[in-house]
């Protein structure tokens, strides 16, 4: 065999080789990004709200081929800057013949410093940044509800207010109109609320009773709340029993 025939076979094998390696790849981020955006459709109905099919799938597709896209180029990069094996510290060396776990801790124990210190860098900042802009907790008075916003204050009333979501150690509070965050817990709300007009549908959401336009099942044999402004909610099974009791319900 001549040597441009053996240059010729070497290179269909390494292109086999890098198609193979692409083909990988792009199964691997494939299945995973499909699974998780199935997730976050199951996700969000569990929840009560309206996927936005073409948004989520496009942030999905974008993500996954923002990641397929790096993947060559940290090829390059190691390829470029591989991996040296050297003498690391005074102490240690490293040697391929070692057992690789030893090795590995050897190779990136340098850098371990660096990680930690970059990691607490970055919690320091978004702590500072949170705790300067964190939002004051809700006050409530009779039938109003005084929010604090960037421009000042503003009021709510009672009986304009939708629904109350939680999301952690905040709430939001819309009226259909305007969502507004306060730092507070749903169940410090639920007390302070009127008793039987805002009530708890769900462990994350209250809902005003009088804005409910109907109650629906849903495909899972459960239940969902649409309100006055087009918004959903769901009703959990916990809650049902003493939701219909507000209507006479047994």
């Amino acid at each position: 065999m001549t040597g441009t025939g053996k240059s010729e076979r070497h290179g269909e094998r390494v292109a086999l080789r890098r198609l193979g390696e692409a083909g990988f790849f792009v199964a691997l981020v494939a299945v995973l990004w499909t699974a998780d955006t199935l997730t976050r459709f199951s996700q969000l109905r569990f929840l009560g709200h309206t996927p936005d099919s073409f948004r989520l799938i496009t942030e999905q597709v974008t993500s996954a081929v923002v990641v397929l896209l790096l993947v060559p180029c940290v090829a390059w990069w190691l390829t470029r800057f591989p991996l040296q094996r050297g003498r690391l510290f005074a102490d240690e060396r490293y040697v391929f013949s070692d057992y690789w776990f030893r090795n590995l801790v050897i190779e990136y124990q340098k850098d371990i410093k660096i990680y930690v210190a970059t990691v607490g860098i970055i919690a320091a900042y978004r702590y500072i940044r949170a705790t300067r802009s964190r939002t004051p907790a809700a006050t409530i008075t009779t039938d109003r509800m005084v929010v604090q916003t960037g421009k000042g204050e503003t009021i709510i009333r009672r009986d304009d207010i939708e629904y109350l979501e939680a999301a952690r150690n905040y709430v939001t509070v819309s009226t259909g109109e305007r969502d507004y965050l306060v730092r507070n817990t749903l169940a410090k709300l639920e007390e302070q609320l009127a008793p039987g007009q805002i009530v708890r549908t769900h462990r994350s959401y209250l809902v005003n009773i009088d804005k409910i336009r109907e109650i629906r099942t849903t495909d899972t044999g459960g239940y969902e709340i649409h309100l006055e402004c087009g918004k959903s909610v769901p009703l959990s099974r916990g809650y049902r029993d003493s939701f219909r009791s507000l209507f006479g319900e047994a």
